[in-house]
């Protein structure tokens, strides 16, 4: 298998009454017109997982389940993972200069984000579309 490197653009930052991204200079010129989209996806390193126990179980049970399955780590969103990468769309709130305020996440102050993307509309699948196991049945009266 390839190896590869991923450069981290910024940082989660959770204040007690802000959460924003806050990004290096360097990927400044990258936030242009980023104001102009209501949400985003933040990809961004799961750090307190990067470990060699985590990275190579490959059975998990998945969180926000009412039962306790185990399943392939690739069929749920553990953060026990080969690569511990966490994604989260998120409501962009508003952009002052090198900072995205945006209204959660479900990271911690301090995590390393690895990349921004605009959600689009073709992002979405209607719940009448989504196949899912039975024990994610409660998730589609969310």
């Amino acid at each position: 298998m390839t190896s590869f490197g991923i450069h981290q653009i910024g940082v989660v930052k959770i204040e007690k009454e802000a959460c924003y991204i806050e990004i290096s200079q360097l990927y400044t010129t990258g936030l242009r017109h980023i104001e102009q989209f209501s949400h985003i996806y933040v990809l961004w390193w799961i750090s307190m997982r990067d470990n060699p126990l985590d990275r190579s179980q490959m059975l998990a049970t998945p969180p926000k389940l009412k039962t306790s399955i185990e399943t392939g780590v690739f069929s749920s969103r553990s953060p026990t993972r080969p690569n511990p990468i966490g994604l989260t769309k998120v409501k962009l709130l508003r952009v002052e200069n090198n900072k995205l305020y945006i209204d959660r996440i479900d990271a911690i102050d301090g995590t390393p984000v690895l990349d921004i993307k605009p959600y689009l509309p073709g992002d979405s699948v209607s719940v009448d579309e989504i196949k899912l196991p039975e024990w994610f049945d409660h998730l589609k009266e969310e």
